[in-house]
C-alpha cells in the first residue's frame, strides 16, 4: 500500500481525510459506549444524542473543509442561501 507524500497539497489533503475519518470513527465508538452505559436514563440519552449530532456535523464540515469545499450560509428576509462550492487549491 502506497501512502501519499505529505509534502504535496494532494498528499496533505489525503492525510487530513484519513485523520478526520479516523476521528469520526473514534467519536462514534465513544458515543455508542456512552449511550450503552446510560441507557436507563432517558434524559441523559436524549442530550447525549443531541451532542452526537453536533459532533457529526462538526466532523462532516471538517471533512468537507479538508476536501476543498467551503460552506457559506446566509439568511435574510428573502430566505436562506446555502452554497457548498468547490474552491481552487493553491500549490
Amino acid at each position: 500500500m502506497n501512502f501519499p507524500d505529505f509534502v504535496t497539497p494532494d498528499g496533505r489533503r489525503a492525510w487530513a481525510f484519513l485523520a478526520i475519518v479516523g476521528g469520526c470513527m473514534v467519536f462514534t465508538a465513544v458515543i455508542i459506549g456512552s449511550l450503552w452505559l446510560i441507557k436507563d436514563h432517558d434524559e441523559f440519552v436524549f442530550y447525549l444524542a443531541l451532542a452526537a449530532h453536533v459532533q457529526v456535523l462538526v466532523g462532516m464540515t471538517a471533512l468537507g473543509w479538508a476536501m476543498g469545499r467551503r460552506l457559506q450560509a446566509s439568511a435574510s428576509r428573502d430566505g436562506v442561501t446555502i452554497n457548498d462550492s468547490q474552491i481552487e487549491v493553491h500549490s
